[in-house]
């Protein structure tokens, strides 16, 4: 994925989700202890094993959400400086969105 001015990745298949939720976390909608921070401290230590260098963090996981969708998202410089985006999806939220006062543009009504 491409972000503004960034590159943005999707890790919500690396993040182990528990399995003794009946399905819950399968579908991304349970609050699992194992999240995007988690995850990303585990991938802090195999980088200083493998490599001797800490990851550089530029914003540590926050929530989103976007439209019905729950993000966790968090941004690391990679090894030439460039912005990297992380994303974990954790769940849709089950009430519909209205949009009371919202009419969608018709593409007419701008001055020439």
């Amino acid at each position: 994925l491409l972000g503004l001015n960034h590159f943005a990745l999707d890790v919500t298949a690396n993040i182990p989700r528990p399995d003794n939720d009946g399905g819950a976390s399968s579908e991304g909608t349970a609050c699992a202890l194992y999240q995007l921070q988690e995850w990303l401290d585990d991938l802090n230590a195999l980088s200083v094993d493998k490599f001797g260098r800490t990851l550089r963090v530029a914003l540590s996981p926050t929530k989103r959400i976007i439209g019905r969708e729950v993000y966790e998202m968090a941004f690391l410089y990679d090894a030439d400086g460039s912005l990297v985006e992380l994303l974990n999806h954790s769940g849709t939220l089950e009430q519909e969105m209205k949009m009371d006062g919202w009419e969608p543009w018709d593409g007419k009504g701008f001055v020439q």
